[in-house]
Formats: structure tokens, sequence, C-alpha cells
């Protein structure tokens, strides 16, 4: 049983640009990292409009919706790469943690109370998509934006405390645990075509992997409330709907173990999140779907009453195994 997703990374292919010019070196001689912008979509592959066919059975696919908590790139184990510090760029001022918003410390305080604060940065350039930068002991970087919300974290190898120590080459560079982290939810609705998960500054470079992880929407006001993914549609022209709750990391890299992700500066970076349902609807046999309450509609899912429950779990664990990774 084959399921869900193909992921095409597609990005402009350059040699990995090391920040080793004047104008990446700040006046402590720091090595200051250059950002690209990046577009994240999501979609379907191109045969998956409308009706997918299986042997004796017509499915019409109306709505296809996921929720992703969150989308980690990850640094290859010996990347090379030098620690970026806009702590130290001419552009930001430096913030103790009183002057901090009163917002950002209630998060801090609540959500990381056994990592102590160890600096944080305000932003003087609007065009940033965030407005505050700030570190704590474990290296842990957290950015705010300017409403105080969470746009996007970054773990460091080293502490807050080793990152200024200039002595060790260690500290400056990236290891295998090192990541940059967007933070969601991103609801997406994938049935009407390529969709726009979202658009970010990125350090440009190398990556060896991509992963999301796809959890159940906490937006009461969502289709997808307590749901991680949810299709509606027809199946032979009864109304069908499957939906499932499970909170699972998906990891993506390049089939070749040599090829990483490149990100450059051309600022045209996409990567692109593809979900195949053909590969579903071919491997996942829906004969047996029923439904068993008389409703009028086929439900699948974990909790249905329709005696679907089977079903989704197979469906749920093809999710799981079956990842395959595309590249253009």
């Amino acid at each position: 049983m084959k399921i869900l997703k193909t992921l095409s990374l597609l990005t402009a292919t350059t040699a990995f640009i090391a920040c080793s010019s004047d104008d990446d070196v700040n006046n402590n001689g720091q090595n200051l990292e250059p950002k690209a912008n990046l577009q994240i979509l999501a979609t379907t592959n191109a045969q998956t409009a409308g009706r997918l066919a299986q042997s004796a059975n017509s499915l019409e696919v109306e709505s296809f919706m996921i929720n992703i908590k969150k989308i980690e790139f990850e640094y290859p184990e010996t990347s090379g790469r030098s620690v970026s510090s806009s702590s130290d760029s001419e552009d930001s001022d430096h913030l103790s943690f009183e002057e901090l918003p009163v917002q950002i410390q209630d998060y801090l305080e609540e959500n990381y109370p056994d990592d102590p604060f160890c600096k944080a940065e305000l932003e003087d350039d609007l065009d940033d998509p965030y407005r505050y930068e700030v570190e704590l002991q474990s290296g842990l970087e957290i950015y705010f934006r300017e409403d105080f919300t969470v746009y996007a974290t970054e773990q460091d190898d080293s502490n807050c405390d080793d990152s200024d120590d200039d002595d060790s080459d260690d500290d400056n560079s990236y290891g295998s645990d090192d990541e940059f982290d967007l933070n969601g939810p991103f609801e997406l609705d994938l049935a009407g075509g390529p969709v726009t998960v979202t658009e970010v500054e990125i350090p440009v470079g190398e990556y060896e992997e991509v992963e999301f992880e796809m959890d159940r929407s906490t937006n009461p006001n969502s289709p997808l409330f307590q749901k991680s993914m949810l299709i509606s549609g027809t199946i032979n022209g009864t109304p069908l709907e499957f939906y499932h709750t499970f909170d699972e990391e998906f990891e993506v890299d390049y089939e070749d173990a040599g090829q990483n992700l490149i990100i450059d500066e051309s600022n045209n970076n996409t990567v692109t999140f593809n979900f195949d349902l053909n590969a579903v609807i071919s491997e996942v046999d829906l004969s047996s779907a029923t439904d068993g309450n008389g409703n009028g509609t086929i439900e699948i899912s974990p909790e249905d009453e329709d005696g679907n429950n089977a079903l989704a779990n197979q469906i749920k664990n093809a999710i799981k195994n079956y990842v395959d990774l595309l590249d253009d």
C-alpha cells in the first residue's frame, strides 16, 4: 500500500556560497550569514485534479486539507558554515530581558522555563519578516514578528556563552543537530492545485534534508479542527470523508545521499511538497469502505461508526511508511 506524498524540491543549482567576502564580515571579524528568499509550495501531482479511478471505484476529490505544524531545514554534519550573529550587526540594538515586550517575556517564561535568557536584539530593518531575535542559554534562537508571534526558531550546537568564543573553530560550525525551523500551523487545501505554504528568508547554503511535522489543527473555526488531514468528495457518487488525527514527522531527503538542497542568493528559491494522491488510489483498496450507519456518507476515520476504522489505519500507516522524494 503506497500513499501519499512525493516531495519535489525545486531550487536553483549553484555551488555552495561561503561567507567569505568583505561584505559578509562585521567589525569584530565574525562572518555574517547572507540570507535569501525561499518560497515553500504544496501541491498534489498533476494527474490528481478531480477524478481518480481505482478499478471499480471512482473517487472525486473536492477538498484535500492538511495541517503542517512545523517545517525544519537541517544542515549537513560538516557544512563548514559560519555561525551568523545578527547581534553584532550594525542595524541591531541589544535588549535586556526586562526591555523585551511583556508578551515575549511571558512566552519565554511559559515555554522555556528551564532555558535561561541570554541575549536579545531589536531589528531596525523594517523589511525583515521578524522584529525581535532572542537567544537562550542552550543556543536556541527565537525570532518574533512585530505582533510578538513566533516567526521561526533556529538551534545552534553551541550554547549562548560559547557562541562568542572565537578561540574554538568547533563553536563556529553547524553540526548534525543544527536546523532552521519554521513554526506553523500551515492549514492548506490542495484540491485546487499548488498553494503557497509560506515565504521566508533563510540562510544561504546547503541543507541535508527537509522535515515537516503534521499534527491536529487547534483552530475551532476550521474544518480541520482536531484533525491533521481531511479528504472529502464522492466515491461512485456517494459522499465520502476521510480524516485522521495522527501526529507524524516526515523526513525528506534526496535519493542520492551526496546531493543536498542548495539555497542561493538569487531570491527565487522554491521548495515544493508534492502529495501523490494517485499513489493512494492505486495502492489502497477502497472497495471495503461502507456506510455502516446509513447516514448517506462513507466515513473513514479512527473513530467512524461506519466500520472503516481499520481502513483508516491502513491509510495512516501508508502515510507514515511510504514517502518518496523526487527531484527535477
